[in-house]
């Protein structure tokens, strides 16, 4: 059981963090993902929230 979740958190790893996808512009989800969050005036909200 053990060496089956190993195998797929490695595989879920690759999914997110590895994988280049084509409709992305050849970039990865998670790229992808981080380009969003920096980009939401949200994150500007969230990050000041958090300092105060």
């Amino acid at each position: 059981m053990a060496d089956v979740e190993i195998a797929t958190l490695d595989w879920v790893s690759w999914w997110n963090e590895s994988r280049l996808h084509q409709s992305l512009d050849y970039r990865t989800p998670a790229e992808v993902e981080h380009e969003f969050w920096m980009s939401s005036p949200e994150q500007e909200i969230i990050e000041i929230k958090a300092n105060a």
